[in-house]
């Protein structure tokens, strides 16, 4: 797309990103909270800390969207509601490419280039940008139009907290019938990891302490609210009651 990318924004992955595009040779500017233009403004990452600096980086204070002589492509990576990204496409000129990518990994990883994006964009657009997440992390998947990288990454998270929080439960369920924390683990490792072989059980790095009140909480509310915010209109939000509907069919029978 360009070799000439400018990243505004005061999200985690700034620093990283700057550093691997300039390793790959691409030519950065990192603006300041000063918001400095560089000399052009081909393509530019926006990775906002939430939706109010995103408002002031594309509308406010710094502009990139109202300017007449604008970028050519806005690439924004952040952990924003889906519905709002939907919604810049209608606000942001028709001329400037949109691409959302949401960030999967954690900022270690981003660090390392072993993260994994998640891209709503036209087909043309994605093999546009193709190189500049190759340079950046290990694996880019085309999810659907501008808007469907953010909502993949809003429907992973909601699933990934509540898989965690039911793990939890499980867990202390499992304490109070006398079963021993580390021989769930093992039972749960083998029956999902699909090979049906037990691994050595490490129940801290298998299970997260989701518990309310703590950040893990908070954060499984979010991931629960964000993936509401995408639902379409007549979308089942309560699948306890679809699993209760597709088991409704299955026959009674005897054990022996």
């Amino acid at each position: 797309m360009t070799r000439s990318i400018t990243l505004a924004g005061s999200g985690l992955a700034a620093a990283p990103f700057g550093l691997r595009l300039a390793g790959q040779g691409y030519e950065v500017f990192a603006l300041p909270a000063g918001m400095a233009e560089p000399p052009e403004l081909d393509l530019l990452i926006l990775l906002p800390r939430d939706l109010i600096e995103c408002e002031e980086l594309l509308f406010e204070k710094a502009r990139f969207a109202r300017r007449p002589d604008g970028p050519e492509a806005i690439l924004i990576c952040g952990t924003l509601s889906p519905r709002y990204v939907r919604a810049l496409r209608a606000r942001v000129p028709k001329h400037i490419r949109l691409i959302d990518a949401a960030v999967v990994g954690s900022t270690r990883q981003v660090e390392g280039g072993q993260g994994a994006f998640l891209v709503g964009a036209s087909a043309e657009d994605f093999a546009l940008s193709a190189p500049i997440f190759g340079a950046i992390g290990r694996s880019v998947e085309l999810m659907g139009e501008f808007g469907a990288g953010t909502s993949a990454k809003a429907l992973r998270d909601c699933f990934a907290a509540a898989t965690s929080a039911l793990t939890r439960s499980a867990l202390d369920w499992a304490g109070a019938q006398g079963i021993e924390e580390e021989r769930l683990v093992r039972l749960l490792e083998a029956t999902f990891d699909g090979d049906g072989t037990a691994r050595t059980p490490d129940p801290a790095a298998h299970v997260t302490n989701t518990l309310p009140g703590d950040e893990a909480g908070i954060a499984l509310v979010r991931n629960v609210e964000n993936a509401i915010d995408i639902a379409l209109k007549g979308v089942h939000l309560t699948p306890p009651r679809n699993m209760a509907r597709g088991f409704s069919s299955v026959r009674h029978r005897q054990l022996h």
